[in-house]
């Protein structure tokens, strides 16, 4: 799951809906998520996947930009607490 995650990654940093995909803020988030879930350290992954993500994540206004089921999804793993 992590070498197809790294892979499907965009030249930015972020991840997109789909390969061809724009990076957004929904799919970047969760997909670090992911890989700290899954062991990445901070700056783990393949060519420092969790890094260039984080600072994509920073430079977009960080993680509270995120859509509202985004959100939901976040609390879901016990990320933020989500109030509505």
């Amino acid at each position: 799951m992590m070498h197809a995650n790294i892979i499907l990654k965009n030249e930015d940093g972020g991840w997109g809906l789909q390969i061809e995909g724009h990076s957004t803020m929904f799919c970047t988030a969760l997909n670090y998520i992911c890989m700290r879930i899954l062991g990445e350290g901070p700056d783990g992954g393949q060519n420092n996947a969790c890094a260039r993500a984080r600072y994509w994540i920073r430079d977009h206004g960080g993680v509270t930009h995120i859509p509202s089921w985004g959100k939901t999804w976040l609390s879901v793993t016990i990320v933020i607490y989500f109030l509505g």
